[in-house]
């Protein structure tokens, strides 16, 4: 690519997460920065046109008519998508929204107790919710994915880098479980516990102590980092090249468990957390 490349970068259905993670490079945006002109950041500046781009970093996925619209105009105006983020990638924690319709989240929203509101649905300038949450390779070609959430700073350079020396960027191969510490003991619990019960071993398997990791399912790239702290991996670097589906290749793991994994509460968002939308059964079928 040119020395100076044009970077565009947007958030449709997500937090701002991607974007804030940029700054945690700190001192090695020094190094990446000089090489680029970033054209368009409604985040940063309020520019009214998408202007065409050579790299665009997509944040979110596609949740209302206007993502749909934002997205299809990007594809048109770019040389370069990147499905940035669990979000863009999967569909992100928005997705598990697909096991309901819209109209029932917008009721739940804003006409139970829950919250404090008039129990009116707005509709006036409001982008109409899409039936589903979708990924945005579900809707365009997104020519690279950068998975996490968000994903490690890291990750993003080294995309961008990749990409000024005329490069693909790479992603890690393995899985989770090879770059956890945690010695292993290839067993499997008896029972499963929420991830504020007990206090873990900090040694050992989170697993095999029976908190709901997914480990042995999510791609590597984040050092096992939520591992690392004693928490559970939550499986927001997606799948592996390898495995079709994140939540079946994990429930063929809990599966091993017997009983133990049958009692698992919320089985479906526990193991497609990040992943619903590109799940091999991505929604839930509503009876007519």
């Amino acid at each position: 690519m040119a020395d100076k490349v044009k970077v565009g970068i947007i958030q449709l259905c997500g937090c701002s997460g991607c974007h804030i993670s940029l700054l945690d490079l700190h001192e090695g945006l020094l190094d990446v920065l000089p090489a680029l002109e970033i054209v368009y950041a409604p985040i940063i500046a309020d520019v009214k046109e998408i202007p065409d781009v050579d790299v665009f970093l997509v944040e979110g996925g596609v949740r209302s008519e206007h993502d749909e619209h934002l997205i299809h105009e990007i594809r048109e105006k770019s040389k370069v998508v990147i499905a940035w983020g669990s979000c863009a990638a999967f569909g992100g924690i928005p997705g598990l929204g697909n096991i309901y319709t819209p109209e029932q989240l917008k009721e739940t929203v804003y006409t139970t107790v829950s919250t404090d509101n008039p129990g009116v649905i707005p509709t006036e300038g409001v982008p109409e919710l899409t039936t589903e949450v979708r990924a945005i390779s579900d809707v365009v070609k997104a020519d690279y994915v950068i998975p996490g959430c968000p994903p490690k700073p890291a990750l993003t350079a080294g995309a961008i880098v990749a990409l000024l020396e005329g490069k693909d960027p790479v992603l890690p191969t393995k899985i989770v479980c090879d770059e956890c510490p945690r010695t292993k003991e290839n067993v499997f619990p008896k029972e499963f516990k929420r991830s504020f019960e007990g206090t873990p071993d900090p040694e050992k398997c989170l697993f095999e102590q029976g908190y709901t990791c997914m480990g042995m399912a999510t791609r590597a790239g984040c050092g096992a980092m939520c591992p690392s702290a004693n928490m559970p991996c939550r499986g927001c670097y997606g799948k592996t090249d390898e495995t079709l589906d994140q939540g079946a290749a994990a429930a063929n793991t809990y599966a091993n468990a017997g009983e133990a994994a049958l009692e698992i509460p919320d089985k479906v968002a526990t193991l497609n957390r990040f992943t619903l939308p590109v799940a091999l059964v991505s929604k839930k079928v509503q009876k007519e």
